[in-house]
């Protein structure tokens, strides 16, 4: 008898998350010193300050911020960066087992950096999207985010509409709507019960919920979409997220009154060319945000570099040659000197 793909994969990423859950515990009850990833992220958010978080979308990515010198304290898997690392547009088009084959991937990446150059690992969230599904799905998708070493996982309010092929989208592409309020509370509700479950599952703390609202820019409140975004705020973290996050505020008027009236942890959105003005960090702090991500600003670095590259070599030019690395840069940076000691 054949069994259904999606079966299969069910079938996988639960046993995945048992293996890991199993080792989760082995840590937490072995008196090692290792603190969870949620741990270390808790930790930092309950000092003063805005903190920078660099967005990362695959192995490589991950691991420069993890050895970077300045010695970044978070990290960002973003859902942009991630599906265009497999060549898709952020629009809705990976599966929660692509997304979380590419968390898995970032983990581990930066665990092998932190092991060889004896740094504290950087914590990193994940963009969950939209959790893929129902309550059920959602605690799945948190379930195995915090088993695979993510530190915490963004769950959003965005909704598909099908009358432009039930696509959600980037936050700062028009044309995106989101689920209503009850809905929209229902997803982070059901995440922050499995991130207590998760506690209680393994012994150590659950990964953390980023909860986001599209409501500013959405469809449905083209007219009062900062306010409605305000009030979905407020009721997430009435209902234990972590963190909120206010997609999309169009100025700095908008991004204080946010602040002012949402409590706790705040995270803000900063898309070089997007709809938010980025601002110094000591701005953000006085405003009262808590986390500056700058999401998208490796990827297209990169992009940009690729095809410059790309163009010399396309017209025969070495030009390109003198923005290389040099070789033992180039190895050194993704490692080649831990095995070649």
């Amino acid at each position: 008898m054949m069994i259904p793909s999606s079966s299969m994969f069910f079938v996988a990423s639960f046993l995945v998350f048992i293996a890991l859950v199993g080792f989760a515990s082995s840590l937490s009850s072995s008196g090692s010193p290792a603190v969870a990833p949620s741990t270390r992220l808790k930790t930092l958010l309950s000092k003063p300050g805005c903190h920078l978080m660099p967005g990362c979308y695959d192995g490589l990515s991950a691991r420069l911020i993890q050895i970077h010198p300045s010695d970044f304290k978070l990290a960002f898997m973003t859902g942009f960066g991630a599906a265009a690392s497999r060549g898709y547009p952020d629009m809705g088009l990976l599966s929660s087992g692509d997304v979380l084959e590419n968390a898995l991937s970032i983990a581990e990446s930066m665990r092998m950096a932190a092991s060889e150059t004896k740094k504290d690992l950087v914590p990193c969230i994940v963009d969950g999207d939209t959790g893929y599904g129902g309550s059920a799905t959602v605690r799945r998708t948190i379930l195995n985010f915090g088993a695979a070493g993510m530190a915490g996982v963004l769950i959003e309010d965005q909704a598909g509409d099908s009358s432009e092929g039930g696509m959600k989208r980037c936050g700062h592409v028009d044309g995106k709507d989101v689920v209503p309020f009850e809905e929209a509370l229902q997803r982070i509700e059901a995440a922050v019960a499995a991130r207590d479950e998760y506690k209680a599952l393994t012994g150590t703390d659950g990964p953390l919920i980023l909860a986001r609202t599209d409501a500013r820019g959405s469809k449905t409140f083209a007219e009062n979409g900062l306010q409605e975004g305000i009030r979905r705020c407020q009721a997430f973290r009435d209902a234990g997220a972590d963190i909120t996050f206010l997609e999309s505020p169009r100025n700095q008027d908008e991004m204080k009154e946010y602040c002012d009236k949402v409590e706790g942890p705040k995270m803000a959105n900063l898309i070089e060319g997007g709809k938010t003005p980025i601002l110094s960090l000591d701005e953000l702090d006085e405003m009262g945000f808590a986390i500056a991500l700058y999401p998208l600003s490796l990827v297209s670095a990169a992009t940009k570099a690729m095809n410059k590259v790309l163009d010399s070599i396309a017209n025969g030019s070495k030009d390109y040659e003198k923005d290389l690395l040099e070789f033992q840069e180039l190895k050194s940076a993704v490692g080649f000197d831990a095995y070649l000691k």
